[in-house]
């Protein structure tokens, strides 16, 4: 294991860490972002995530994407690799540190004209922008945990406000329990056409969102929490 650099900051220490073709964000022992360095369009976490989106845009295109919480741009980089760069893609980071390492080390090589790397606090940002997506994934943290602002009917309402009228929207809620996701779930039944908690091998959930009819078969291998 190589640690490329390492940082202070207010939270803790950042290190870039390499081992092999991956590359890691950490902030102690907790994981921020890790891609594969290497030409693979699919990235080593978020697998989930990942083969969502695939099967969403089985049947909807993604044109206009947002990552709230975007660490060093994991998911962005599975969009642009498996899209081909066809998808125009924010994301927003409240850390600047973190997106200076970002830009320094894990978008080498990359096409990014159409990533938009934006310092800005995710609540702010979803409640002011003027822009609607296809596609949203939150992916806020505080350490390890998901803030409890995150769970309020103004974030839910101000997802809805700035999604499309066919999109998807993923919460990664990681360390929360099933009861507290299906709450979650239950606060956005009213905004869009089809919600369900989904649940990973490594027994990670996830909040799904979406507004536009879709063939369930699509989506039925995700509904298994």
């Amino acid at each position: 294991m190589i640690i490329a650099e390492k940082i202070k900051e207010s939270c803790g220490a950042l290190s870039v860490v390499q081992r092999g073709n991956m590359l890691a964000l950490r902030n102690g022992n907790v994981g921020y972002s890790c891609i594969y360095t290497d030409d693979s369009i699919y990235q080593p976490i978020l697998i989930h995530i990942q083969k969502l989106i695939e099967a969403y845009t089985s049947v909807y295109t993604i044109k206009n994407a947002l990552v709230l919480g975007g660490g060093c741009c994991t998911i962005p980089r599975f969009l642009i690799k498996r899209y081909h760069n066809t998808i125009c893609i924010d994301s927003v980071e409240y850390q600047s540190e973190i997106i200076a390492l970002t830009r320094k080390y894990f978008l080498e090589g990359m096409n990014v004209d159409k990533l938009n790397l934006i310092n800005d606090d995710a609540y702010t940002y979803i409640h002011n922008t003027p822009k609607q997506y296809d596609f949203i994934l939150v992916d806020i943290f505080v350490g390890d945990m998901m803030p409890q602002k995150t769970h309020t009917d103004m974030f839910i309402k101000d997802l809805e406000c700035h999604t499309s009228c066919t999109s998807l929207v993923v919460f990664n809620a990681y360390k929360c329990s099933l009861d507290q996701c299906k709450e979650l779930c239950k606060q956005g039944e009213s905004l869009f056409d089809t919600s369900f908690v989904t649940v990973d091998s490594d027994g990670t959930y996830y909040i799904v969102f979406i507004k536009g009819n879709i063939d369930k078969s699509i989506i039925e291998p995700f509904i298994n929490a």
